[in-house]
């Protein structure tokens, strides 16, 4: 069997209504090309230097802060779920008399956001709930994205909204956008996320298919699409996304769980708190060296298999925790295939180092 490309969960084109999301979430949202752009476009008018980031979150948070010449200011997780530590947010808060905080709630886990929010209010500081790979998670009743100041989600293979492009964002503060498209580059974004996710085992030309990745990666590299609205073609697709349901998905994951909660060599992260969404297996590996013999284990078998994030810092003098999961961290796909999935845990079963 090969399994060596993650196929996201296919969906059915459903015309896209912003107006229930407002109603079922209140707030209201507004697109934008990427969560780097919806990032940039909540800090765009703050008038801040400063910010409070997780030491542990994909490195593209990086980009906005960069072009808007904000100094990100790192805190540390709790190696129990990769989330927030409200902890060391308040520590490093009052070390460096910052007044902005942006909080990302890790693989589909809500994180603490309940205390994390009270904590904000109480200190006036401003809250960026990041829900980019936990769009649909819940805590108390409440859509994770929407607590705090403003928040985001973002499409991508590898999260809840698994689309070719975009983001979704909303905020109290003033937001001002030169509203602008260019279709092509949105297009050409929609067609290598086609081929090379779902079309991927069809019998079609190499040289096409990695002739329309180059040109849509020319095209994102030269083309500032920072400030694009949506495309008329995308709103069937990003609609037909936002209305998929991860039950399947989230029936493996309790599995895994139960299958694994006695690894001799990993943990399974799973959510804390609240009503999860996950749409991967997150393992957390006693040590570096047996977390890289397992990546090459997995895709030794033709099975898709990712680090986790690196850390923003090699300085963990004041990060213990993140010191504790650095370069320990696996991440496996769960896909909408029975097959891929038996197959999966024999060889997750079958790992010994």
């Amino acid at each position: 069997m090969q399994i060596k490309i993650f196929m996201p969960p296919r969906f059915t084109k459903k015309s896209l209504n912003i107006e229930n999301l407002n109603q079922r979430t209140n707030r209201e949202w507004y697109y934008s090309s990427s969560g780097k752009a919806s990032i940039y476009h909540i800090l765009k008018n703050l008038n801040i230097t400063k910010i409070l980031i997780p030491i542990y979150i994909c490195d593209s948070v990086l980009v906005p802060l960069k072009r808007l010449n904000i100094k990100p200011i790192l805190y540390d997780i709790e190696s129990e779920d990769l989330n927030a530590s409200l902890d060391s947010i308040k520590l490093q808060a009052a070390k460096y008399s910052v007044n902005t905080l942006l909080v990302a709630s890790m693989y589909g886990n809500p994180a603490d956001m309940i205390k994390i929010e009270q904590y904000c209010k109480e200190q006036d500081i401003f809250l960026i709930d990041d829900s980019a790979q936990s769009f649909g998670a819940k805590l108390k009743n409440r859509d994770i994205g929407t607590f705090g100041d403003a928040g985001f989600f973002s499409f991508s293979p590898g999260k809840p909204t698994a689309g070719h492009l975009g983001s979704f964002f909303w905020a109290n503060n003033e937001i001002d956008i030169k509203r602008r498209t260019h279709c092509l580059v949105h297009y050409f974004k929609w067609l290598d996320f086609d081929n090379n996710r779902y079309k991927i085992y069809e019998k079609m030309s190499n040289l096409l298919v990695k002739s329309i990745n180059l040109f849509s990666r020319f095209l994102l590299k030269f083309i500032d699409i920072i400030d694009d609205d949506i495309c008329k073609f995308e709103k069937e697709i990003l609609g037909g996304i936002l209305n998929e349901s991860f039950t399947f998905r989230q029936l493996y994951h309790d599995k895994f769980i139960v299958e694994f909660k006695d690894n001799r060599y990993f943990r399974v992260i799973h959510s804390l708190r609240g009503k999860p969404n996950n749409h991967k297996f997150i393992l957390l590996f006693n040590r570096d060296k047996l977390a890289q013999s397992f990546i090459n284990y997995m895709l030794k078998n033709s099975i898709y298999v990712s680090n986790g994030y690196n850390l923003l810092s090699n300085n963990l003098e004041c990060f213990p925790n993140a010191k504790k999961i650095d370069k320990c961290v696996v991440e496996l796909p769960i896909e909408d295939n029975h097959e891929k999935m038996a197959y999966l845990f024999k060889k997750v079963k079958e790992f010994e180092y």
